[in-house]
């Protein structure tokens, strides 16, 4: 996971459609042999929420070391009925980070959105935004700062 689901918490009942939450993460990232990246965010407040769409499977640079990262998902209440997975939300999200120095277009670039319908989720009891990242070659991600807040 890329932050912990306590500092992206939901507390219940506070949801409202049109509510828009934003998490922005900023770190950087090593990386060693080639390989790819998966990003999945999820509701709810453990690893096994409710998926809101992974991303593509995306290749990333390898043998960077220390580059910048940034990642910014916005979670979007749709809306909001009775207690139990009655309420529905979209979620899109874009990681960016440093490629080779010099090197033009090497950057690591990957987006993932709510295709289609929007996802039912529960908003009767708290939750959170839970980002997962799948890597296939373990590289060195280390989340500096983060912002969570609600839009509006």
């Amino acid at each position: 996971m890329l932050v912990p689901t306590a500092l992206t918490g939901i507390p219940a009942g506070e949801p409202r459609a049109g509510k828009v939450y934003e998490l922005t993460v900023g770190g950087t990232i090593t990386t060693g042999a080639a390989g790819t990246i998966i990003i999945t965010p999820r509701y709810g407040l453990v690893i096994g929420g409710t998926s809101l769409g992974a991303s593509p499977t995306q290749n990333y640079v390898p043998s960077i070391t220390t580059a910048p990262f940034l990642y910014r998902c916005l979670l979007v209440i749709r809306s909001v009925g009775l207690p139990g997975a009655n309420s529905t939300v979209i979620c899109t999200g874009k990681w960016e980070s440093g490629g080779a120095v010099a090197t033009a277009s090497s950057q690591t670039s990957c987006a993932h959105c709510t295709t289609g319908a929007a996802i039912s989720v529960d908003t009767s009891v708290a939750a959170g935004l839970w980002i997962g990242m799948t890597v296939s070659v373990a590289p060195s991600i280390i989340p500096q700062w983060h912002l969570w807040r609600s839009l509006n």
